[in-house]
């Protein structure tokens, strides 16, 4: 029929089907030929990249210098000598391990700091009176025993209250080890007081009180008597700082040969050795 509805009586062409039509992707222009749409509606071909590895562009950016197998046995591979794209590397990866690390040292310090856990030992050198249950004592260190919860300046300076300790150091040794260098007050004289005796150090001060003479290797200062004297008091009588004066100038072995030294006359001190011969000291 035509625009007048009148009979076409023209030749009639046959249309016939492109068996070698191809199509391309959406978007793209395809040859003209037979097609069959897709349940999407889009047209498929033998050549879409639904259907076959050998599509007619790259489906990704990194797809474009590799090529397809030929369907020929042959694999794929990529083009001017290109190398498969490597995966996204992380490059903060390691700030977060060294925060981890970091963080749990901190942890592991907090913990040793704050519960009783034992965490070193304690020595002490130089000292046969002082022991370290002394060292315990004088600066409040609890069992079991944790270096990192002990203050070495604090406990320095609490030993120096210790009438037996002329000097201390506190330091610390390799691996874990607390060491107390403890000099102690060696005694110089024996004194007689209102109700005992008095051991005297070098300095005059008191280290020890008794009824009775302890320490026979200090020398004996007679001829005086001195009143109530406590521990730790300093006697800064004349004649007993002259006697000191003279046993401290002397050697180690020449005081062991001193055994008294009389001061009843203050202008005229008298040293007697041990086998009894008289030194005037003037």
């Amino acid at each position: 029929m035509n625009r007048d509805n009148r009979p076409y009586s023209g030749p009639v062409e046959a249309v016939k089907p492109n068996p070698t039509a191809t199509f391309g992707p959406p978007g793209e222009q395809s040859s003209g030929g037979y097609s069959s749409p897709n349940y999407h509606g889009e047209q498929q071909s033998v050549h879409s990249p639904r259907n076959h590895s050998g599509a007619n562009r790259p489906l990704y950016d990194f797809d474009g210098a590799y090529s397809s197998p030929d369907g020929n046995g042959e694999n794929g591979y990529y083009r001017d000598g290109g190398e498969p794209p490597e995966p996204p590397k992380h490059p903060h990866a390691w700030r977060r391990r060294v925060v981890l690390i970091g963080g749990g040292l901190l942890l592991l310090w907090l913990l040793l700091f704050i519960l009783p856990i034992p965490f070193g030992t304690i020595t002490v050198t130089g000292s046969k009176n002082v022991t370290v249950s002394d060292v315990m004592a004088a600066g409040n260190i609890r069992y079991p025993i944790n270096l990192l919860q002990i203050n070495a300046g604090q406990l320095e300076e609490r030993l120096q209250h210790d009438l037996r300790v002329d000097s201390v150091k506190v330091t610390y040794v390799l691996p874990l080890t607390l060491q107390v260098n403890v000099t102690e007050r060696r005694p110089a004289a024996v004194v007689a007081t209102q109700f005992g005796f008095a051991t005297l150090d070098a300095k005059g001060q008191v280290i020890n009180i008794g009824p009775a003479i302890e320490d026979t290797s200090a020398t004996i200062i007679s001829g005086i008597k001195l009143g109530n004297v406590l521990l730790g008091d300093t006697i800064d009588t004349p004649v007993i700082k002259g006697a000191l004066s003279y046993l401290n100038s002397l050697s180690d072995e020449g005081r062991k040969e001193i055994a008294e030294i009389n001061v009843g006359d203050v202008n005229q001190l008298i040293a007697y050795t041990v086998d009894g011969l008289p030194l005037h000291l003037g």
